[in-house]
């Protein structure tokens, strides 16, 4: 969850200041560098290429969805849910 927290602040950041958001491979890195070592990371860069392609804006719960996927179960939807930012 903090990840993808920080990878949405980013995103904001380079949005709000008319730069290209962050390269969809240097955020599968950093996920990686974190510790994170996961079979979806083709899952996550996809999403990320096809949001920076059409200008959207991450949604980090969908970031963590990609990353994630079983962690749409809902045992899981309330814990992401609770403090990761909605969609700007």
């Amino acid at each position: 969850r903090r990840q993808a927290e920080q990878v949405y602040n980013q995103w904001a950041r380079a949005g709000g200041d008319q730069q290209e958001p962050p390269h969809p491979h240097a955020v599968v890195r950093k996920i990686a560098d974190a510790g994170f070592f996961l079979s979806t990371y083709m899952h996550l860069q996809n999403y990320l290429e096809k949001i920076r392609n059409r200008g959207d804006i991450l949604e980090p719960r969908q970031f963590v969805l990609n990353l994630l996927p079983w962690a749409g179960e809902d045992r899981y939807v309330n814990y992401l849910s609770c403090d990761i930012p909605g969609p700007a």
